[in-house]
């Protein structure tokens, strides 16, 4: 997994729209929640996907344009448009399943 860190609401939406797929994870300081999530997508989608992190306090704007209200939130993206997200406690299988339903056919 290709990880970018992101500061600015204009960073994240340059990331997402530059990526076919793309996940965002935005954290809270001092969420000891958001650091096992954080580990779990570095290893459920080893070099899978790209992603970025951001601090939700770093990052204010997310929480307007993205309704975000708690960390740490898990947003995937195709092709520009949020098609996932969860917060809090992950739904990992749920999150798979539409990774999955976005990848080309072979």
């Amino acid at each position: 997994m290709t990880l970018r860190k992101i500061e600015s609401f204009e960073e994240v939406k340059d990331f997402v729209s530059s990526s076919d797929r793309a996940i965002v994870l935005l954290k809270s300081k001092n969420c000891t929640v958001c650091e096992a999530v954080e580990r779990q997508l570095e290893e459920q989608f080893h070099n899978e996907i790209v992603y970025a992190k951001g601090q939700i306090e770093d990052v204010p704007e997310a929480r307007g344009q993205w309704t975000v209200f708690s960390a740490p939130t898990v947003l995937f993206f195709f092709e520009g448009r949020e098609v996932w997200r969860g917060s809090r406690f992950i739904d990992w299988d749920d999150l798979n399943r539409m990774i999955i339903r976005t990848l080309p056919e072979n």
